[in-house]
């Protein structure tokens, strides 16, 4: 029989993908702030780059805060239906404690 669904789709790598991108937008929004504010007035050609790359930045939290949110409600949805369905999924101990072989 084969594996349930929660057990065959790697949350663990689309979890940890997920949230290195939202750090890296943190990060690049943050240093954006960092290089804009204390020039005060910036050039119009570098200000339009700082504009579109802090959309850009946005984005990217903005999708992975939400791939973050899906996924794990994606998971515990199928975790639970797993739990749910019938106890064929895992392994059985085929002995049980009237069945031992008695050596007396």
């Amino acid at each position: 029989m084969s594996k349930p669904l929660v057990d065959r789709i790697p949350f663990a790598k689309i979890v940890t993908v997920l949230a290195i991108v939202f750090g890296v937008a943190i990060g690049m929004c943050g240093l954006n702030l960092l290089i804009a504010v204390p020039l005060g007035h910036v050039p119009q050609s570098a200000s339009a780059v700082i504009v579109a790359l802090m959309f850009i930045e946005a984005g990217g939290m903005l999708l992975s805060a939400l791939g973050l949110f899906a996924v794990g409600a994606l998971w515990l949805i199928l975790k639970i239906a797993a739990g749910l369905s019938p106890a064929d999924s895992g392994p059985h101990d085929a002995s049980s404690p009237g069945d031992e072989d008695s050596h007396d």
